[in-house]
């Protein structure tokens, strides 16, 4: 069997044109193949590229994400810090205040106590207190306020009478104190003051303390 086809303007007789059909659907389908084959190499580059970006986005997000959580975290703690220390200024503030109120009415009360019949016998216990570790022999100087002047000597004799092996003697030059006693040496070596704000700094710890507590 013979059959032609056309080429250069020519016409080629073919002897066996089923052969010549069957060899070029042969080409055809390996070059489906071949492209097939490429296509495919495509595509699986394209997923393992995409795969690649999709990792290094998530990574960027996680980056970001935990920045951000660790900048919220340092702003918080500025703030609560502030919040802190405004607060514990505000204690301290009010707490200062509420002090002063408090020593100002103590101070207020002792200085009343001039007026009550009981105060020379407080002054007696103020002076024997501030005298109580003093050696036998010793000679003690008594100053009182100048608004106290006039009890000076009986309160010197009442001193004598309950510690006779000290030498109580009145100084009638005031000491700068509101109310309370002064012991001293006569010669200035020494003095133990029992006034009114020696009182006052013996409280005004445990007094501070006890308006921290209720505010």
């Amino acid at each position: 069997m013979t059959g032609s086809i056309a080429g250069d303007g020519r016409n080629y007789e073919v002897r066996n044109p089923e052969k010549l059909v069957s060899l070029k659907n042969l080409i055809l389908k390996k070059a489906d193949d071949e492209r097939e084959a490429l296509l495919e190499s495509a595509r699986q580059e394209a997923a393992s590229w995409l795969a690649e970006q999709s990792a290094a986005l998530d990574h960027m997000v996680e980056q970001i994400h935990t920045e951000a959580m660790k900048r919220a975290e340092e702003i918080s703690k500025r703030q609560i810090s502030g919040a802190e220390t405004a607060l514990t200024k505000e204690r301290l503030r009010l707490q200062n205040s509420l002090l002063e109120e408090a020593v100002g009415m103590l101070q207020k009360e002792l200085t009343a106590l001039r007026i009550h019949p009981s105060y020379p016998a407080v002054l007696a216990g103020l002076a024997l207190e501030a005298a109580e570790k003093l050696p036998a022999g010793t000679e003690v100087k008594i100053q009182l306020a100048s608004e106290d002047e006039a009890l000076g000597e009986p309160l010197a004799a009442r001193l004598r009478e309950k510690r006779p092996d000290l030498s109580f003697s009145f100084d009638p030059n005031p000491a700068p104190i509101l109310g309370g006693v002064w012991l001293s040496a006569p010669d200035g070596s020494w003095r133990s003051p029992a006034d009114w704000r020696e009182v006052i700094a013996e409280v005004k710890d445990s007094l501070a303390e006890r308006i921290l507590s209720i505010l």
